[in-house]
């Protein structure tokens, strides 16, 4: 797994480091769509379509769980985009997607980037991510559960005393990364390592 916050250089080298060279990606744009711009979806998009490989869109809110499970077949890649985290949460579970790629990604079949909301999805709670102004609703902010700790994304923005805050706060059940835009967690097995990954988008 690759789990960032805004920068895309590391991407690159880490998709080349998959073990069978990936052909087609799947690009989740969901989180970014309440917001009046995001030119990082293109961004990703083109970066992906750099390496090779050929890139299909899937919305989660307007799809179904069909149409996951048929998106998400054959491919190699999963890229989960920024944007407003519950409203992801809520998307990924009314489609389905947690049900198609929580499987894939532990099996090895599916490679995950997710990127500030997409990462933070990874983790096992996005209850520190969550905003007055986040459209999204769900019951519960359980995420994917793919690794055990919760990666806060843009220290740099400002963020860092909240970020320390949280990985102070009592009870806390998990680890939290507090990263910066220039920073990455490649994640293989049990273990990770930070990137240097540069805000190239």
């Amino acid at each position: 797994m690759f789990l960032g916050s805004a920068g895309l250089g590391a991407l690159p080298a880490w998709l080349g480091s998959l073990p069978d060279v990936p052909r087609r990606a799947v690009l989740v744009p969901t989180a970014a769509n309440p917001l009046p711009s995001a030119p990082f979806v293109r961004a990703a998009a083109d970066l992906l379509k750099a390496e090779g490989l050929a890139v299909d869109v899937l919305d989660l809110e307007r799809a179904a769980g069909g149409d996951v499970r048929r998106m998400l077949d054959g491919a190699r890649v999963v890229f989960v985009t920024g944007g407003y985290p519950v409203f992801l949460l809520e998307h990924v579970r009314r489609s389905g997607f947690d049900r198609v790629a929580v499987p894939a990604v532990a099996d090895g079949s599916l490679a995950y980037v997710g990127i500030s909301a997409g990462a933070a999805l990874a983790g096992p709670d996005l209850r520190p991510l969550q905003a007055a102004d986040d459209p999204g609703t769900v019951d519960s902010t359980a995420g994917l559960g793919l690794v055990p700790f919760v990666v806060l994304p843009h220290r740099n923005r400002g963020r860092a005393a909240r970020h320390d805050r949280l990985a102070r706060e009592p009870g806390r059940t998990g680890r939290v990364l507090s990263i910066n835009d220039d920073q990455a967690v490649s994640v293989t097995g049990d273990g990770f390592e930070i990137l240097e990954s540069g805000c190239s988008a």
